[in-house]
This record gives structure tokens, C-alpha cells and sequence, in this order.
């Protein structure tokens, strides 16, 4: 991304004059709607001397020849600016590594094939992609070739021939089972986020460059020479999208949302934090050398794609980045494939992301990872360029929202690794299980479904990733989150519930009140928990306070152990802020104390 000091200057420069070119539109936008009424009171008097009426209407033709070429001014100074600035990137999350693709960070790894090779826990990351590479090395199938492989379908094929016959290189054909294999993957990845409630919205394919320009993409650089121009005889501005993001941004151009509760299904009616899914179609002209690692479906001009895209409020992006991060996973995971998950360096990023996660699925037959999936955080980047912003509060200042987009599912290359990963038997393809709801039709073999974990620690390790990829929480801050939070519920209330029943006098009381309900309404379920609540709550008062204050403590401990569930989900439910506010930065203090020490 190229940027001077000297645009920075001519930057400023546009920007002060913008601000005098405003100060003199606004000054003789008074000053002429002085002299018009001048002009109809002396019309309508006819008192005015004639050369002073036709000073006045020679005045107004000034003004009005003025107003005109500021309008035209600031116009020109408002694409010039935006010129700059569209070449300019987004700032950085403080995470992010500075560096090239190497230095992008392993962050997780798993193994979701029927015959998994890996285990998830073989190495500690997160790990560099480079140091990641010298220890995770899986094995190379040259007879898994994406493109031999449907060439062996009883019924379907990836056929490029006709391709470069129809339109040229790098258009394939897929037919058959393969072209079904599309459908199924489409409507596998649209319904995965409908189920996490993102709205359905089917966008144009044909978009004008500068929205294409605004979302931070460059249609008019010839050096990335990446997009497909339209033109009807004449310049018309207008290109194929690259992607679903940019008319999902463009839909939310202009528009002032709030937070809170959405009033209706029209754009203007939505709340933050909104949430999108689209089905399109994205054209790539992939100028460049072509190579064996980006043959057949892996680099190809046009291809469907299901795209996510959301919009938040300042605070919430890097939490909905997790989310959309953690949808993609469950999508991924669930066609039982071999991933990893990158945490982007600097190099990598683009024009306009933050932050950025990209998921590479192990492709046996290329022999190396492919990506399948991004997702980006684009903070106020695309909102400042779309004007799109929010009220955070009724009265408060309008600000900027912050925009995300993250790939749902990348057909080709999807169906690339699927072929790949799980191949044919007897001439017929097998595949996930997950996709059989969405199957339309066609001989197929169906897997046994993704790895399970069968041992409850297992299941609870899993549920505990998810969680922590939903929430940007680590998984270890969690865990000692839940468990500070669950002891602080337990001693605050014991403490203050044991004081008020002591100066209240109502420790006997309660007692007696709690054991009588207990009995009457679940006397198995609730008896036990109750009489060993007393036991222990008179230890207790013997052991700090006296017989004076024993029913007061033991009714207090009582009640806090029937609490224990509420106790139990209100831990739950704060686990992943207090481990972001509070745990997260002491572990991290902690580190760079002792990597200082040492």
C-alpha cells in the first residue's frame, strides 16, 4: 500500500480548504437569501429606483455563478481526498505481528477427518506459520488430485476444457454430482448462519467502482489489475464484484442505525448489531503466473460465494469478529476437513482490515494449505468512506459503526478439499455428513459424521473452544474467571445475608421457614441439600462466630447453597467479560514482567 508525505500534505491542504470553501458556501448562501428577498419586496413595492433593481438581480446572478463552481470545487476536493485516502490502510489491532505471511500466527489447528491424522493438541500454540510448518508436516496424496478425482465420477466432472473453449482459461464447467455438490455447499453455509441469525439478502453482482473503491478496494489499479470492468459503449463506472461484501456494504451506505431492538425487516428499521448473509457470485481477473498449486479450482474467475457481513458499534467488533470467526469454524469442521486458523500478520491484511483471521483447509492432492475462508474486521474504515453510523444513546453524537465481513463458504475451493480430503468409492463421491440434509439428488456415500468426542471432559474441553473463539476470551481466563466469580457469588452474599439475619434477628426463622418449604414442596430433591446446608452453616457459627450467631450464619449459608444454580449461570454469563477485563491482563502483565526478568 503506497502512501507519501507528500499526499499527507496535499491531504491537509484539501481539507483546510474545504473548510474556507464551507465558510464562503455559507456566507453567500445568506447573503443570497437576503438579496431574494430584497428583490420580492422591491418587486412587490415598486418603489426601488430601476438601477438599483437591476444591481440587486446582477448581485443574485453572482452569487449564484459563485455557489455553482464552490459546489464543483468541493466536489473535486472531496474525490481527491477520498483518492488519498482509500490509499491509505486501516490502522492495526494491537495483536496483529508485524511482518510478512510467515509471521501470521497458528492460533488452532483440528483434525476433523473420519482417519484423523493429527491430534489438536500435538503442538502448543499459537505458533508462527513458519515454526508451525517445520513441526506439523501432513502427508502429500498425489492420486487425491482434485481434478483426477472427478475425472474418475460415474457421474460428474470439473471440466476446464469446455471452459476454455466457452469463455477461456480458468472457467470451468461442473457437472453433475459436482455441480450438485455446489448447491448442497451453498445451502449448507447460508443456513449454518441463518441459524445464528444473520438475515438473508440477495445482492447485485454488478456494482460501481467507486463503492467498490470505498469498501477499500481498487478497481482502477492497474498494477492489481483484479476486477472485470462493464461497460455498455460508454464509461459507465460500473464492475463485477469481487465478493458479496462490497454491495453488502453499499446497502448500508447513508444510513444511521441505533442500538437496541429492531423495529422492522427495511434497512432503516435495523439495529446494531446487525447482521448479514449474502449468496453471490465474485469475479477475480487474477492477473499473474499461473502454477501448479493454483490449478483447477483453486484459482478461478468466477465462482459462488456465501458471504456474512456485519455491523456493530465501536465497542463490539472485536467480540463479533470471534463470532463470525466461530461460525466459519462450525462450518469447516463440519464438512470434516483438516484446518488451521491464522491470525493475519501486517503484510496481509489489505487496505481495510483491522484485524484479520483466515482458515486454511489441508489439501492432500495440491499438497499444502489452501485458504478457504477470511474474516475481517474493518473497524470505522468502510463506515467512514460509506458514511454508515450510529446514536449510541438518545441525544448523544452520531459516531462511525464498525464493519465485518467474513466468508461463509468458498465453493471451489471447498469442493477442492472435500474431493481432496474424502475422495470416491466405487466411483462415487463421499461426503460430509453434515450436507446430506441439503443433498437434491444422486448416487452418493455418506460419511459416519465428524470425529465425536465421546468422554464428558471432552465434550466439556470442546464446548469450552467454542465458547472462547465466540466470546475472544482464552480458554484458560475462562476457566479461571468462572471459578473466581463462582466463589465471589458464594462469600458476598453469605457475608451480607449472615449480618442482615444477625441484626434482623431472623436466623431461627429462616431456618425454620426454608426446612418447612423444602420438605412441602421436593422433599427428596430439595431435603438432603437443605439439612447438609444447616450442618455446615453451624460449623461454621462455631467455628467464627458462637452459638450467638449459628442460626444466623447457618441460615445464610443455606440460602446461598440454594442458589447455587442461579450462582452457577450468573458466573457463566460474566465469565467471558471479567476474563477479557480483568484475567487476560494480569496473565499478560505477568508475562512481560517475567520475559523482561529473563
Amino acid at each position: 500500500m503506497k502512501f507519501s508525505d507528500d499526499e499527507a500534505a496535499e491531504l491537509e491542504r484539501i481539507q483546510s480548504g474545504l473548510a474556507e470553501m464551507h465558510r464562503e458556501t455559507r456566507s453567500l448562501e445568506t447573503e443570497q437569501k437576503q438579496v431574494g428577498e430584497q428583490i420580492q419586496r422591491a418587486a412587490k413595492t415598486k418603489e426601488t429606483p430601476p438601477e438599483d433593481m437591476e444591481r440587486l438581480r446582477n448581485r443574485a446572478r453572482e452569487l449564484r455563478t459563485r455557489l455553482r463552481d464552490l459546489s464543483q470545487a468541493v466536489s473535486a476536493a472531496n474525490s481527491r481526498s477520498l483518492a488519498i485516502r482509500s490509499a491509505w490502510p486501516n490502522r492495526m489491532h494491537a495483536s496483529v505481528v508485524h511482518g510478512d505471511e510467515n509471521a501470521s500466527r497458528v492460533v488452532a489447528v483440528h483434525d476433523r477427518r473420519p482417519q484423523p491424522e493429527h491430534s489438536d493438541d500435538k503442538v502448543n500454540l499459537p505458533l508462527t506459520l513458519g515454526e508451525f510448518d517445520s513441526v506439523v508436516q501432513p502427508r502429500r496424496d498425489a492420486n487425491a488430485d482434485h481434478l483426477q478425482v472427478a475425472g474418475s465420477l460415474r457421474c460428474g466432472d470439473v471440466d476446464m476444457t469446455a471452459g476454455i473453449i466457452t469463455t477461456g482459461p480458468s472457467w470451468p464447467y461442473l457437472v453433475g454430482s459436482v455441480s450438485l455438490l455446489e448447491h448442497a455447499l451453498t445451502q449448507y453455509a447460508i443456513a449454518t448462519a441463518l441459524s445464528h441469525n444473520y438475515m438473508p439478502v440477495s445482492v447485485p453482482d454488478v456494482i460501481k467502482t467507486n463503492v467498490a473503491e470505498r469498501c477499500g478496494f481498487r478497481p482502477r489499479d492497474e498494477v492489481a489489475a483484479q476486477t472485470y470492468h462493464v461497460s455498455a459503449g460508454k464509461d459507465d463506472g460500473l464492475c463485477l464484484a469481487g465478493t458479496a461484501e462490497i454491495p453488502l456494504g453499499a446497502l448500508m451506505a447513508g444510513q444511521t442505525f441505533r442500538t437496541g431492538a429492531a423495529s422492522g425487516a427495511c434497512v432503516a428499521d435495523l439495529a446494531l448489531p446487525i447482521r448479514l448473509v449474502a449468496l453471490g457470485h465474485a469475479f477475480r481477473a487474477e492477473a499473474g503466473a499461473r502454477g501448479a498449486d493454483t490449478r483447477g479450482l483453486y484459482r478461478i474467475h468466477q465462482f459462488t460465494k456465501a458471504e456474512m457481513f456485519a455491523v456493530t458499534d465501536a465497542d463490539s467488533s472485536d467480540a463479533m469478529l470471534e463470532e463470525l470467526r466461530s461460525i466459519q469454524e462450525e462450518i469447516v469442521s463440519g464438512l470434516e476437513l483438516y484446518y488451521r486458523v491464522l491470525d493475519m500478520s501486517s503484510v496481509e491484511l489489505g487496505a481495510s482490515a483491522y484485524r484479520k483471521y483466515d482458515i486454511e483447509a489441508w489439501m492432500p492432492g495440491r499438497g499444502g494449505w489452501g485458504e478457504v475462508s477470511s474474516a475481517s474486521n474493518c473497524t470505522d474504515y468502510q463506515s467512514h468512506r460509506l458514511s454508515i453510523k450510529y446514536r449510541p444513546g438518545e441525544g448523544e453524537k452520531l459516531r462511525y459503526a464498525h464493519t465485518l465481513n467474513a466468508t461463509a463458504a468458498a465453493i471451489p475451493r471447498l469442493i477442492l478439499a472435500i474431493l481432496e480430503t474424502h475422495g470416491l468409492k466405487d466411483g462415487k463421491l463421499v461426503l460430509p455428513a453434515a450436507l446430506r440434509p441439503y443433498w437434491l439428488g444422486g448416487d452418493v456415500v455418506w460419511t459416519d459424521g465428524a470425529k465425536k468426542t465421546n468422554t464428558a471432559l471432552g465434550r466439556a474441553r470442546e464446548q469450552l473452544r467454542k465458547l472462547a473463539r465466540r466470546t475472544g476470551a482464552d480458554p484458560g481466563s475462562l476457566v479461571a474467571s468462572f471459578l473466581i466469580l463462582h466463589e465471589l457469588t458464594a462469600i458476598v452474599p453469605l457475608v451480607i445475608l449472615a449480618a442482615s439475619f444477625a441484626t434482623l434477628g431472623l436466623g431461627a426463622t429462616v431456618i425454620d421457614y426454608v426446612e418447612r418449604v423444602a420438605n412441602d414442596i421436593a422433599p427428596e430433591m430439595l431435603g438432603g441439600r437443605v439439612a447438609h446446608a444447616k450442618v455446615v452453616g453451624e460449623r461454621l457459627a462455631w467455628r467464627f462466630g458462637g452459638v450467638s450467631v449459628l442460626a444466623d450464619i447457618a441460615a445464610a449459608y443455606m440460602i446461598t447453597k440454594l442458589l447455587a444454580p442461579v450462582r452457577i449461570a450468573f458466573s457463566l454469563a460474566l465469565a467471558p467479560r471479567f476474563a477479557r477485563a480483568a484475567i487476560t491482563p494480569v496473565i499478560r502483565g505477568v508475562r512481560r514482567i517475567l520475559s523482561h526478568r529473563s
